[in-house]
């Protein structure tokens, strides 16, 4: 009878290959349950190291599916449902915050959590989170997500503004009207206080658009 591949050696390469897609993705600590091959399945004894990857887009931690396969003679692959759990550090509102307000350092604080179950919505970088607004109210504790943040309203419509008018061989300030909302990098068109002309032109502050020429 010729020799079978060990269920076992197909669970540690399923369970190697989603921790190191899970360091990949910047997801420390994390562990790997993979659920063992059926019990009626028999396999050819692989002659070199077993080959295993996820298969599909998969956000992790979470499911996924990886992919053994034995990459000599007899050439079998196999499909293992995995699960990546890890736990981390997500920001949570320091306490209650009205929508509009944008957030500094002192509004956020920590909280761990299993992050699987998060499905990626959540925060764990201040950077993401400071100097944004809240597109609604939260409450104390309450975990911050992509969702709930927006880029800042640096400029409102009817409302005065800087204009920087530039090109290579100069830049001129004058004053205008914005003719809409924006946040950074935002492209509206803005009047010139003098001329009534309307331009489009860039959000580069608060109270500030350039125009390039």
């Amino acid at each position: 009878m010729s020799a079978t591949q060990a269920p076992d050696t197909l669970v540690q390469a399923a369970r190697g290959a989603a921790l190191a897609a899970a360091r990949e993705a910047g997801v420390n600590n994390s562990t790997a349950s993979v659920a063992r091959p059926d019990p009626r399945l028999r396999l050819a004894d692989c002659p070199a190291p077993l080959d295993a990857r996820l298969t599909g887009q998969t956000r992790l931690p979470g499911r996924a599916v990886v992919r053994v396969s034995c990459p000599a003679a007899p050439g079998w692959s196999v499909h293992l449902p995995v699960t990546v759990q890890a736990s981390g550090a997500v920001l949570v509102a320091a306490r209650p915050l009205p929508r509009g307000h944008r957030m500094q350092a002192s509004d956020l604080r920590r909280q761990t959590t299993e992050l699987g179950a998060l499905a990626g919505q959540y925060l764990v970088d201040d950077a993401a989170a400071v100097g944004q607004s809240l597109r609604r109210s939260v409450g104390a504790g309450e975990r911050l997500t992509p969702a709930v943040l927006q880029a800042p309203v640096l400029v409102r419509r009817g409302e005065p503004v800087t204009v920087q008018l530039q090109s290579p061989a100069f830049a001129i300030r004058t004053t205008g009207k914005a003719m809409a909302n924006g946040a950074e990098g935002d492209r509206i068109g803005v009047e010139n206080a003098t001329t009534r002309r309307v331009v489009q032109g860039t959000v580069t502050g608060e109270g500030k658009v350039t125009v390039e020429f």
